[in-house]
This record gives structure tokens, sequence and C-alpha cells, in this order.
């Protein structure tokens, strides 16, 4: 096997009294010819690796059989219509459809396969809003499968795509309608920004129908740090909009609440939630039902409660709010929504979800049994509608939607995703096992029926542990041809995510953030020592921050497993926050430009530690060229870094052209990205 090697150009700088050396800072320069050049030359190396593997053209004509299905698509009920998104088996992308009637014909409003041949590059569908009388919708369009997405507006009974558009380059949200359908408030960057801050400088502004946006009013936000944003959800009624303040600027996030009548001339936003600070991130959230404020938030309650002020008592402030729904110790709340004059709450509850119903007051009426562990995204419904519809899968059930009759008050499956895949020989568990420190971390372990536990099983195992995301059951087809061949993927609950509420968010954060690295360690062990695997049949997986998780861990740990597949990463821990977004993350991970947190940050960042005398778990590293979330070079350099000191097992770089941090967007693509990922996979774990 071939080694690859990359020059190095040497640049030394001193950050608070410490030297640092980076030698492939070089890559960091994505446009320049000679990084293009070295690009090409990776990607050479990777095909010459990945395409002879023997299982790669089985595994591409089962994850084409796999993915080539009709999805189910969530419905979104407003005046009589329905709104949904759904993929044909044929089709590469989600399309957007309205009905009339909860059993109308469906019809087509945008159709980003068609854009897509027209164009000759994927086109990607990435949110939609609908204005209260279902009358016109915006929408979001991706020519780059990134967070970069042009904003359109439709007239739905013609079907008439409007002159009005916001630029991609903008980052502008899908708003939220005026009641007169005059225009729509939504966030956007400015046009005026200095280089390298195009994702900050986020306002609210005002669009009205057939304005060029440069003359948009600017609502909120002018005196806001460049790190936080704003944004405006109007109610119903169109009587009010409530505006949210959304700050990453400081130590730790927190958010704020205003409201404002817009049938009160010259009426300013009053204050519902303003300067709540806390040594943990903070969240408020709400809506106005019913002449009342319905406020969700974690602040001095981890797990979070709900409470309710009535909008005639805003300006008494927090001592008239009134707790409808306590914290409850073994609870997060999720979510809530208020419909009609029901309640339904959202919780997670050792990292699987359940819903209770309650009236309008908090009263309790009754929990909406689920048929397995698994995870549910909430309520939804019209505020004074009759139903209201809930989705729910898990590893072995597949995406399902519920339909609740207000009439009746029965629970009925609405639609059902149809899949080949034999669910009844998938098994999954829950197992708990001890981290270094002695606390306790969940971890769901997924397998085909059946299954021996050998010693040797081949293992993926999955993390994230950051930035207060759960990581809940899932129904997963990638994972498929795997399980089919006695793999196990097990998914770790670490640190930093969100499982067990606000403690166990900071608890990975910081100079904590040891922990979650810990945790996935102890995890790999636990397999081992329960005689799941062995060194040389585990694989370390993570993406994002579960790429800066699997990063830390391979360079922390290396004897533990023997391959590591790691999607675009963030691995210098000095730089991140210069690229893109990265000062967002700031709260999570602190930042080198803080002489407290660097030499703590120098200490794990997965970069600086790759070490010259050791040899490194085959590795393939994941990215994508226009990711504008986590700059690529970080991608580049932790390759270039591992191809220079390993001498045996294969480092190797997949680079998706067009497409952003997710990945691409189109079913073509998945195939490609998933044949190779877990070709790689069969192959080091000597998968049959």
């Amino acid at each position: 096997m071939n080694k690859l090697t990359t020059k190095k150009q040497e640049v030394v700088e001193t950050l608070h009294s410490h030297q640092i050396s980076d030698s492939y800072r070089w890559l960091e320069n994505i446009e320049s010819p000679e990084v293009r050049s070295w690009l090409s030359e990776q990607d050479r190396y990777a095909r010459s690796i990945l395409d002879p593997l023997p299982q790669r053209e089985i595994l591409r004509r089962e994850f084409e059989n796999l993915y080539r299905e009709e999805t189910l698509g969530f419905p979104y009920p407003c005046k009589g219509r329905y709104f949904f998104m759904k993929r044909m088996a044929d089709e590469d992308h989600s399309v957007l459809y309205v009905q009339e009637g909860l059993n109308g014909k469906p019809r087509v409003l945008v159709d980003p396969n068609k854009l897509s041949k027209e164009k000759g590059y994927p086109i990607s569908l990435t949110g939609y809003s609908v204005s209260k009388d279902a009358k016109f919708i915006t929408y979001k369009l991706s020519e780059t499968s990134n967070d970069q997405a042009a904003l359109y507006v439709m007239n739905v009974d013609t079907n008439e795509t409007l002159p009005d558009m916001v630029s991609a380059e903008l980052y502008p949200s899908t708003g939220s309608w005026a009641v007169d359908n005059t225009g729509f408030w939504y966030t956007r960057r400015k046009e005026q920004v200095p280089k390298g801050e195009e994702k900050f400088h986020r306002k609210v502004f005002y669009h009205e129908l057939g304005m060029p946006y440069p003359e948009d009013n600017l609502v909120y936000g002018e005196n806001l740090a460049k790190e936080d944003s704003a944004s405006i959800q109007a109610t119903d009624d169109g009587r009010f909009i409530v505006l949210y303040v959304h700050i990453s600027s400081e130590k730790y996030r927190r958010s704020e609440i205003y409201i404002r009548d817009l049938r009160e001339k010259g009426e300013k936003f009053k204050s519902v939630v303003q300067d709540v600070k806390s040594e943990v991130d903070t969240y408020f959230s709400g809506m106005v039902r019913q002449n009342f404020f319905y406020i969700e938030t974690n602040y001095q309650a981890p797990k979070g409660k709900i409470l309710r002020v009535s909008l005639a008592d805003i300006d008494k402030g927090m001592s008239a709010w009134k707790v409808i729904i306590p914290e409850h110790k073994a609870r997060i709340i999720d979510s809530f929504s208020v419909i009609s004059n029901r309640l339904f709450v959202d919780t997670m509850e050792n990292v699987h979800s359940m819903v209770r119903e309650y009236s309008f007051d908090g009263s309790f009426k009754r929990g909406i049994e689920f048929p397995t562990l698994g995870t549910s995204h909430g309520v939804k419904g019209e505020v004074d509608g009759k139903e209201a519809f809930f989705g729910f899968h898990s590893f072995a059930y597949p995406h399902t939607i519920f339909r609740i009759d207000f009439r009746t008050d029965e629970i009925a499956v609405f639609k059902r995703q149809k899949v080949s895949i034999d669910v009844d020989s998938i098994v999954a568990e829950q197992v708990w096992y001890s981290s270094k420190d002695g606390t306790k971390v969940p971890m769901f372990l997924v397998y085909k029926k059946g299954l021996e536990r050998n010693g040797r099983n081949p293992i993926v195992l999955y993390g994230y542990g950051g930035f207060s995301i759960s990581l809940q059951p899932s129904f997963m087809k990638s994972i498929v041809p795997f399980l089919e061949r006695g793999g196990l993927y097990v998914i770790a609950n670490l640190r930093g995510g969100g499982e067990f509420g606000e403690e166990w968010h900071k608890a990975g954060t910081r100079k904590q953030k040891q922990n979650t690295f810990d945790d996935f360690i102890a995890a790999g062990e636990w397999l081992i020592e329960n005689k799941y695997t062995d060194s040389q049949h585990l694989c370390i997986y993570g993406g994002s921050n579960g790429g800066l998780l699997v990063g830390a861990v391979m360079t922390q740990r290396p004897d533990l497993m023997k391959a590591v597949i790691m999607s675009v990463p963030v691995v210098d821990m000095l730089r991140y926050h210069l690229f893109h977004g990265g000062r967002h993350w700031i709260p999570d991970w602190g930042s080198a430009e803080d002489p407290d947190m660097l030499e703590y940050l120098l200490n794990y960042s997965p970069y600086h530690n790759v070490k010259d005398a050791v040899e490194y778990p085959s590795t393939i590293v994941m990215t994508s060229d226009k990711d504008d979330r986590v700059h690529p070079g970080q991608a580049f350099k932790m390759t270039a870094r591992l191809q220079e000191v390993n001498s045996k097992n294969p480092i190797l770089l997949r680079l998706e052209k067009n497409a952003g941090h997710g990945g691409a967007s189109d079913v073509s693509r998945w195939v490609e990205e998933d044949t190779d990922k877990w070709s790689f996979v069969f192959w080091q774990l000597g998968v049959q």
C-alpha cells in the first residue's frame, strides 16, 4: 500500500506564551490550486483502495434497494389544507405537496428533482413556512446542500413563484407571515459584513411582498453582538409578534423573549424574559394561546418546566408566572404544544420518548402509549384544530405517523412507512456502564436476533456528546447490511449531550470535556470486557462534534480500536472558532483566545496530539467541499498529519463535492457515500 506524503510548511505562532507549530496550515486555503491538486491526489489514493474492495458492489446494490423506497411525509394542517414533504421510490429528493382535506389528492408545489434536472446539479428543498390562511408559502432551496439556501415565495392557489427572493448568501430563514399576507418577518444576515463573518450579524427584517429584499425594513438586531441572532413568530390571530433573541456571545448561552401588540400603533416590544443569566446554558421558549403566554425553560430547572402568564400580567415580570408542569427528576422536557384546549408535553426518560396530555391549565389527562421504546417528535396541529399528529420510530419500528381525533379522543395510525426490511429480526437493548469517574452512562446495542457473543463480534460504536443533543432510538436503514452479517451497532449517550438535562450537558463542556472522551473510551472497554468484541473488531464513528470525539479518543487510546470513521470533524481546537460559525461553539468548548482555556484545549486537541512514534488505527476521514459549518481544512490537516506518522494502517480522505455539513442531499449520492463508508468498515473488521 503506497504511503502518501504531504509537504510541510512550518508555521509557528505564540499563544499566551505557548509556541504552537502548524505544518499543514496551508491546507486551510481550500480554494487554492495547490490544495485542489492535493485533493485530487488524495482522491486517487482513496479510490485505489476503496474501489477494489470485494464487497463493494454487493453493498452498493443493497443500499440502492434500501434507499429506493417511498418515504413518509408528516402533515402540516392549515385551514383545510395539508402540506407535507415526500419522496417517491425513484426520486432523489423530497417533494413538497399540498392537498385539500385529509383525503384530498396531493398536488405538487415544489419539486427539487425537476429543478435539479433543469440545472444539471442537485438542488434540495430545505424548509418552508405557510401563511396563516394557507394561501402563500415561503420555501428555501440550496444549490450546494449546505446551510446556504435562497428564499422564495409561492402563491399556493396558482403554483406561481413570485418575483420575491432573498439571496442564499444571506442565510435567510423561512419566516413568519403577517395575517393579511402583505409580507413576513424573517431572519437574515445584513448585506455587508467583514470577510469570515458571513454566518454572523443575523437580524430580523420585514419583507413586504413585491419589494426587493435590500429594501426590507430592519425590525430588530441593530445592536446585537455579531454572534447573536433573533427571530419572530407571529401569533395565528395576527395580533402579536413574539421576538426570540438567541445569545451565544457570552460564556453561557441564554435567550430572551419580547412581545409586541400590532393593534396598538407605536407599541414597542415588551420584555417577557430579559437579562436572565445563569452558570449554565439557559433557554426560554414559548407561545401565545388564548390570552396566555406559555413558557418552557430550564432556568432553575435543569430538566425543564412549563409556566404560563396572562398577557395582561406580562409587565409584572417572572413573579406573575405560574408553574403548570413542574420539573420532574426523571424526565427531560423536549417540547410542548397547545392545540385547541389541550396541552401536549413531549418528554425524554432514560433516552426514550413519552408524551402526556394535559388540560389547558396543566391538569394531567392521560399518557400516550407507544408500541416500544423509541422517539417521538412532538405533537403538531392547528391552534384551534380538531386533530393533531405525532410521529414515532425506533430501531426496529419504522417511521409511523399517528393521528389524534379530538372529537373521539381516538389515537390511530395515520400512515406507516413501508419497508422491505425484516424488522422482527432486529433486537435493540439498553445497557448501562460505569465511566472512568464512576458515572453511570447508558448505551443502545442493536443487532440481529440470534447473535452469538463470541468476543470477536464486529462493532461500530457511535457517539456525539455535545451541544445538549440527545441520541435517541432511530430507524436506520444504513446499518442493516452490517447487522445482517453479524455486526452490532452501538450508540453511547455521552456527557455533553442532552439526555439527562442541562447538568449532563454541562458535565461535558469546557474544562469538563474530557468526561465525554472518558465516557466513550469506557463504552469500548465495556464491550470488550463483556465479550462482545475485541480491539481488532471495534470501529468508532462520529461526525462534527462527534468527529472531535473520535479524533480525541483515537489519539488518547489508539490501542482500543481497529478503525475510525471521522466525519466532518473539528480537530484543531486552537483555530476552529476562526472559520464560518465557529464562534457559536465557544460556550461549549471555550477558545484559545482565553488563556485559561488554551492549555486544556491543547491537551486534547486531536490534531495537536498526533504523535510521531505511534501507529494510529485505519481511518476514513469524510468531509464536503462546501461545508460552511465546520471548515473542511480541519479534515484536510488531520488527514495529512495522520498519513505522516502512519506506516501501515491506511488513512483515507473522502471528499463529497457540492455538498455541505450533512453531506449529499440526494439518494444517488447517499448510496455512494454509504457504500464507501461501510466497505471500509467491512474490510477493516473482517466482515464477510
